[in-house]
């Protein structure tokens, strides 16, 4: 069995702003996922949505994640064995994404 996890993140920086935090932000996320034993194995960007793959302990995850004018929402299934991580996940997600998503004013 499966357990489909959604993760809505709120941001104030409007749709094309928020998705080039993202699009800039993937190394770092890529580099983060790396020190945890997983990889990266999908990135495909269409439109405003984000399909990415995971690999971890053996199973690959895919999910996706769409961006809109002011939020941002993560759609990830995990298999059985990965679903006990679930919160753990979540909590990850969001804590990086408002890392990314943190509106920083302008340099004077």
């Amino acid at each position: 069995m499966k357990r489909p996890v959604t993760i809505t993140i709120s941001h104030s920086l409007g749709r094309e702003a928020a998705c080039q935090r993202l699009e800039g932000g993937v190394g770092k996320v890529r580099d983060k996922l790396g020190s945890f034993g997983m990889q990266l194995v999908e990135e495909n960007w269409q439109d405003d949505t984000l399909h990415f793959g995971v690999a971890a302990l053996g199973q690959t995850v895919h999910g996706k994640i769409e961006v809109e004018e002011a939020l941002v929402r993560v759609e990830v299934t995990l298999p059985l064995m990965l679903a006990i991580f679930a919160e753990k996940l979540k909590l990850g997600v969001e804590k990086q994404a408002q890392i990314l998503l943190e509106h920083k004013p302008a340099s004077s």
